[in-house]
């Protein structure tokens, strides 16, 4: 698997858009195809090369890149399907600021007063995936945005059902966030839509 961000320094602070998992190596003779989108909380650790350029990702032992880009490769294998050329995952977030601390991204993103979100949250996505946790009312009001987007497959793994619900979840509902999460339902989930 291959990662590619952008990143841009958005009044003093370190901002990460158009992440991007690619399936497969990146090959520049064909164009890139979107296979699906996860949502997560916030970029963490990855840093940039550069600054204002679309360019290889340093993963910094972020470890949610590689789970989601796994289950989307068992998933395509599960259903005996091959990868399409430059196949990618989208990785939305609730809020773009990077920092692996949680507490000190969301103390960050409340001080500035508007807070810029991805370009790509406005493209159509035939799959969507949402890990951004539970309730929880420091970042519930980051997930309202998504509640109006219409997706033709839309779902998230129940932490406390510990089932695959097919829909946008609730604000209050728990997502499970890829950490932690058991790798079978979302693969026997993927091999039925992809």
């Amino acid at each position: 698997m291959n990662y590619f961000a952008r990143f841009e320094e958005v009044s003093g602070q370190l901002f990460r858009f158009d992440t991007r998992i690619y399936l497969e190596s990146l090959n520049l003779n064909f164009e890139s195809v979107c296979v699906g989108a996860i949502v997560g909380k916030n970029p963490g650790s990855a840093s940039p090369n550069a600054l204002n350029q679309f360019l290889p990702l340093d993963l910094n032992r972020d470890q949610m890149l590689p789970f989601v880009g796994n289950r989307f490769l068992d998933g395509y294998k599960r259903a005996k399907k091959s990868i399409p050329p430059n196949a990618f995952v989208r990785v939305w977030n609730l809020f773009y600021v990077c920092n692996p601390n949680l507490g000190a991204a969301l103390k960050i993103a409340s001080k500035i007063p508007h807070l810029p979100t991805c370009p790509s949250e406005n493209d159509s996505v035939s799959l969507v995936w949402y890990g951004w946790g539970g309730n929880n009312t420091e970042l519930n009001p980051y997930k309202v945005r998504y509640l109006q987007k219409k997706h033709r497959n839309q779902f998230f793994y129940n932490h406390r059902s510990a089932v695959i619900v097919q829909n946008v979840p609730a604000v209050a509902d728990f997502a499970k966030h890829t950490q932690g999460m058991p790798t079978e339902p979302v693969v026997q989930y993927l091999a039925k839509v992809l």
